[in-house]
């Protein structure tokens, strides 16, 4: 079983941890702006749903998706701020 103390035995530089932390943040800010883009604001498009999809549901799916929009951007926040803090070499 792997313990914190296990995980940062070895001869790894700070420099090196911080471009693996730097390169994991970076990848996480990347999934977040293809999860927003790529999924959530294609699906704020009406033409993206069938044709008899009551326009009241669309609505609500709308109005959801803004939400999860809006969580996504400030997942977006946190990930740089993460970034600034831990992911470069300073």
């Amino acid at each position: 079983m792997s313990t914190s103390a296990d995980n940062k035995a070895g001869d790894r530089s700070d420099a090196g941890r911080q471009e693996t932390i730097g390169g994991m943040l970076a990848s996480a800010l990347n999934m977040e702006d293809e999860i927003s883009s790529g999924v959530y604001e294609d699906y704020l498009n009406r033409r993206h749903w069938p044709n008899e999809l009551e326009e009241a549901t669309f609505l609500n799916i709308q109005r959801r998706l803004t939400v999860l929009i809006d969580d996504t951007r400030k997942h977006k926040k946190i990930l740089r701020a993460l970034v600034r803090e831990h992911g470069e070499n300073k």
